[in-house]
Parts: structure tokens; C-alpha cells; sequence
């Protein structure tokens, strides 16, 4: 009797640590009905270990955020990527990391039946365009002008991690650049700043052009911009 009083608490034991173990293992699924939209940025990276966030925005049927800590999976086609997200607010966040291969990325995640992908382009991005700009575009008391180049895809979207060169005419040594002729790399906006300094005295009165190009084999182009020189 004291025996099978012993197997029947070890069963009662048993059985209890199992269902324990079940609801731990259980996780929290966005409901039927949910949808699950996707969104990355930036939408390109460079291809040595760059990151790309990734955000999923999950609504339940009702159009309301699902419960916080519902669990997103993430899957990728190309790079590293976080295996799964909790919401906070109905937006679960993970990173993307590329691993040193170049092409486009097909991210896809889902909770519950709720489902959505995106693409990333990683490593070999096209840039297209180039614009620079001068703050301010003339150069007064502040001996000094920031020199902002934007460097946009096909699509109008910037190209981030790309580096670009700023110089000056060979000609001109009255000015120079803090970079240096060395790469300046751009930010997620697409964008590289270098800034242009002037030994010239007060009074003088001129212009110089500084250039930027992008070192991209895809771009055969470089863009500039005029800045005035009215020294006081």
C-alpha cells in the first residue's frame, strides 16, 4: 500500500511537471484574422556585416494592436536575421544582418496565420544620382561651409555605407576639405558630409567648386556644388 502510494505521488509529480513544461513551452500567436504588415530600413546595406531593422506592425481582426508579447517568426533568404520578435504595441522589431554574400534579400514573417514580406538589397546597390549641397552656400565670417552630397537608387531611395570622395579643383590652394580626399561614408539618408574650409583673408571675394564622387562602379557620374566666397 505504501508503495503504491509512493508510484501514485511520483505519477501526480510527474504529471504536473509535464504540464508545467507544456506552458512554459506554449508561446502567444497573433488571433485569426490578424494582419501583418512588414516594413525594413534601410531598404539597402553594404554587404559586410551591415544591419537592416526589420519592424512587423501586427492589428488583430478589429484593427487594433494584438496583445503585447505576441511572438513573430522571422525567416530570410540571404544574411543573418533574429529567429523571432514579441510585439511591444503591436510592433515587433529584429535586426538584419548581411554576412559578406551580396543580392536581394526576401524577408518573411508570420504569427499565427498572419504572414508578410519584404526585400532587401544587400551589397551590390545601384546608385543613380548624386546631389550636393553647401551649408550655407556662401561662406561669410564662418570661414567655413558644410558640403552634403545625397546619393539616391533607381528607385529615389538613398544608398546608405556607400563611400564618396570630396575634392577640390587642382588648381585651387586657398581651400580645403576636412576629409582630405579620403571616403566619406553615407548615413541611412543617402547621405556623406565633409566640410570646406578657406585660408583666404577678409575682403576676399570668389567662388569655389567641390565635387563629390561616389565609388561605385554602377555610377559614372559625380555631382557638385558652387560655393561663394564673400569674406568679411
Amino acid at each position: 500500500m505504501k508503495k503504491m502510494n509512493t508510484l501514485l505521488s511520483r505519477g501526480v509529480l510527474a504529471a504536473l511537471a509535464l504540464t508545467h513544461l507544456t506552458c512554459h513551452q506554449a508561446i502567444l500567436t497573433a488571433p485569426v484574422d490578424s494582419t501583418l504588415n512588414l516594413f525594413v530600413n534601410p531598404k539597402s546595406i553594404a554587404a559586410h556585416g551591415a544591419v537592416c531593422v526589420v519592424s512587423a506592425f501586427v492589428l488583430d481582426g478589429t484593427g487594433f494592436p494584438v496583445p503585447d508579447g505576441t511572438v513573430v517568426q522571422f525567416f530570410t533568404t540571404l544574411g543573418r536575421i533574429q529567429e523571432q520578435g514579441k510585439t511591444n504595441d503591436g510592433v515587433a522589431r529584429v535586426n538584419l544582418t548581411s554576412d559578406s554574400r551580396s543580392g536581394t534579400a526576401e524577408v518573411t514573417a508570420f504569427s499565427g496565420e498572419a504572414t508578410g514580406s519584404e526585400s532587401v538589397e544587400i551589397g551590390a546597390v545601384r546608385p543613380r544620382t548624386v546631389i550636393v549641397r553647401a551649408e550655407p552656400s556662401i561662406i561669410t565670417n564662418s570661414r567655413s561651409s558644410h558640403i552634403i552630397a545625397t546619393v539616391l537608387d533607381e528607385n529615389g531611395d538613398p544608398v546608405p555605407n556607400l563611400p564618396v570622395v570630396f575634392s577640390l579643383p587642382a588648381t585651387n590652394n586657398t581651400e580645403f576639405l576636412d576629409s582630405s580626399g579620403q571616403p566619406v561614408f553615407t548615413n541611412n539618408n543617402g547621405e556623406a558630409e565633409d566640410v570646406l574650409r578657406t585660408r583666404r583673408t577678409a575682403g576676399a571675394v570668389g567662388s569655389v567648386e567641390v565635387t563629390a564622387t561616389p565609388l561605385s562602379s554602377s555610377l559614372g557620374k559625380s555631382g557638385s556644388t558652387t560655393v561663394q566666397l564673400q569674406l568679411q
